[in-house]
């Protein structure tokens, strides 16, 4: 006979490192076979990447038909919902990169031409309004240019 059942207690099922619950309460819990800091990039956040990707490109095809051209963002538009997008992408990069970070990715976004001089002007007057320093900073990978690319794609799409 199973040890597990002459003790009384219902064995778990195999999780990989052989893990026992230590009392009946244990039954429902919930534990992690891997460490947080271990676990790969969650699927909502691929999701969200893919999604702004696929947007992007539905953009520059539209654009295509107009000849989609570089400096890809050549003034920003006036009007609110732009103002507040710039707002969200300048946050999403302080955020993540801190205020020297970004000013250097604003002036690589012009030099790679997504963005004219006077845009990158502009938005580092934007940048002045950010104030404060950020606890924990990151050098910006892949993911987060294809996502300045994504907000760059909406404000030239925003433009008359």
């Amino acid at each position: 006979m199973d040890s597990t059942r002459e003790s009384g207690r219902t064995a778990p099922r195999d999780r990989g490192r052989n893990a026992e619950f230590e009392s009946p309460e244990d039954v429902g819990r919930f534990q992690f076979d891997t460490e947080i800091r271990e676990r790969p990039r969650g699927r909502a956040g691929e999701l969200l990447r893919e999604s702004q990707l696929e947007e992007l490109l539905i953009q520059e095809t539209a654009a295509a038909n107009d000849g989609l051209a570089k400096p890809y963002l050549s003034s920003l538009p006036d009007a609110y919902v732009a103002e507040r997008l710039v707002f969200d992408w300048l946050e999403f990069l302080v955020l993540n990169g801190g205020y020297k970070r970004t000013m250097d990715a604003l002036r690589y976004y012009h030099t790679v031409e997504w963005l004219t001089a006077d845009v990158e002007a502009e938005l580092q007057d934007y940048l002045v309004g950010f104030s404060g320093e950020v606890s924990s900073t990151r050098e910006y990978d892949v993911d987060d240019h294809h996502l300045s690319l994504v907000y760059i794609a909406r404000l030239a799409s925003m433009s008359p």
